[in-house]
């Protein structure tokens, strides 16, 4: 299924419930080659990617994401069944470049794009223990580790929302996420 960009752009809403069905390295491998074409500030390349499809070292990752903190304690985590099939870790070489936060939000757009073209979801995270994820992936010290992406078939819908008041993002009585956004005209400061 190859969807036109504009189709991929509006359709990239946060996954986190996903079927229990394997994706490929050689799929993740495409996400990552999305990300090394993004650009770079001064075309310095310090990114680095793990992926993760192990059994074990996804459910030893998992306690180690946070995820959704606008929902309900009992409605933000993945239950046994829908968790992710995949993680990419995303990782800064700071023998490279020591700041590289707008390479890396180019670099995990371009993943999440290519993600829904390729029928995928993702959940972008970015509160994550990265003491102990350091410790059970064995990433030296050298490499600051920004965000994990997780990946598998979506299990959930999550639909935009006209903004009302509050950006907080919610689930209805189907378990589909709704997720407000400000009008183009509310955005658009000035125009000359």
């Amino acid at each position: 299924m190859i969807l036109d960009f504009e189709e991929i752009v509006f359709k990239r809403r946060t996954i986190r419930r996903f079927k229990q069905e394997v994706i490929s390295k050689d799929l993740l491998k495409k996400l990552i080659d999305f990300a090394r074409v993004a650009p770079m500030g001064s075309n310095i390349q310090s990114l680095e990617f793990i992926i993760i499809t192990d059994p074990n070292i996804r459910d030893k990752l998992f306690p180690l994401v946070n995820w959704g903190a606008s929902l309900p304690r009992e409605e933000r985590t993945p239950e046994e069944g829908r968790r992710p099939m995949a993680y990419i870790v995303v990782l800064v070489n700071t023998k490279i470049k020591k700041n590289a936060d707008f390479d890396v939000g180019a670099a995990v757009e371009n993943i999440l794009l290519g993600a829904v073209n390729k029928g995928l979801g993702s959940c972008w995270m970015g509160s994550i223990n990265r003491e102990k994820i350091r410790e059970l992936l064995s990433i030296p010290e050298y490499f600051d580790i920004k965000h994990v992406i997780s990946l598998g078939i979506p299990d959930e819908q999550s639909f935009l929302e006209s903004y009302q008041d509050s950006f907080k993002y919610w689930k209805d009585d189907n378990g589909n996420m709704h997720v407000p956004k400000k009008s183009l005209n509310d955005i658009i400061f000035k125009e000359f």
